[in-house]
């Protein structure tokens, strides 16, 4: 069955959002101090841009081939319609799961500022926000699909990151050529492993606060040259305080992306931690985490320079 578009603005109270529901609304945030965080941060958003015609949604279910596990999304697109078909954008979220209000803004901004398509893609398989309270089961699905296996290959991984592009590819309207994906902290992993796979028409691939642990005991991707079709631009948005993000991984995906051929550039700020572009990192307990207005606006501005060129 598909589902109806709806406003892709939520209008729940925080309280509602920090709890799932038996009517299918899953858990979308930590508290209600992260809920109001990020809800006052996308009404700002809202205000300060063209937002009379907003963005639709709806949640889509889609399956990996190997096993059949299934993958819970968001979908969002612009309003106003267009004859001519528009880019794809897939984003990927952070340890908390697919099921979280910060992307929900930010796939509603992206897609209100450009004609596209947004995919909230899933890479744990989690329907209702389990993320955000059942960390046992999150460290254990996070180890099974990050570990790379003795022949230096994350399979599920790299699955679940193909299929969310062919998931995008095949919306109504979206430019199957014009493909784009960035990824938020935990997103770093399937960012890298698209960039080893060089799908073609993926152009643009960025990271913000992106993770790249276990980056070195990678093995060479499969069936893939340096020279193949599917190069893209690469940016990756890193604070220089960022205690998740150690010299040598950073330094080792940089490499990785530029032996396979991609054209990648380093942005990085200072006095910046990790979760920079999250308001709600500012009532993070660890000191670890915290939002900052600059470094976001920077990272976020140049990621939309290069999707508008796409």
């Amino acid at each position: 069955m598909t589902l109806a578009w709806t406003s892709g603005r939520i209008h729940l109270p925080a309280d509602r959002l920090c709890e799932k529901h038996d009517d299918g609304q899953p858990r979308l945030a930590k508290d209600e101090d992260y809920a109001n965080a990020v809800l006052g941060a996308w009404q700002l958003d809202a205000a300060s841009r063209d937002d009379d015609a907003g963005s639709l949604a709806r949640p889509i279910k889609y399956f990996t081939s190997s096993d059949g596990t299934c993958l819970f999304g968001h979908v969002y697109r612009t309003k106003t319609t267009s004859e001519e078909e528009v880019p794809g954008i897939v984003l990927f979220h952070t340890g908390a799961g697919p099921q979280d209000v910060f992307l929900r803004w930010k796939a509603d901004s992206i897609a209100t500022t450009l004609p596209c398509v947004v995919l909230i893609a899933d890479i744990l398989s989690d329907e209702d926000g389990w993320a955000w309270t059942d960390r046992d089961k999150y460290q254990k699905v996070r180890s099974e699909i990050l570990i790379p296996d003795k022949n230096g290959q994350r399979n599920r991984l790299a699955e679940r990151a193909e299929v969310a592009i062919k998931t995008i590819q095949a919306q109504e309207s979206v430019d199957p050529n014009r493909i784009a994906a960035l990824g938020f902290c935990l997103g770093g992993h399937p960012i890298v492993e698209l960039a080893r796979m060089k799908i073609p028409g993926v152009k643009v691939l960025s990271t913000f606060h992106g993770v790249f642990d276990g980056v070195q005991q990678l093995g060479s991707p499969v069936g893939h040259s340096p020279n193949c079709a599917g190069t893209s631009k690469i940016l990756i948005n890193n604070g220089r305080d960022d205690p998740f993000v150690p010299r040598e991984d950073l330094e080792a995906a940089v490499k990785l992306f530029k032996d396979l051929g991609h054209d990648c550039e380093v942005q990085e700020f200072d006095e910046t931690r990790h979760g920079f572009t999250n308001p709600a990192q500012d009532f993070n307990p660890s000191a670890s985490f915290a939002f900052s207005v600059k470094s976001n606006e920077a990272a976020m501005s140049a990621v939309m320079e290069m999707l508008k060129d796409l």
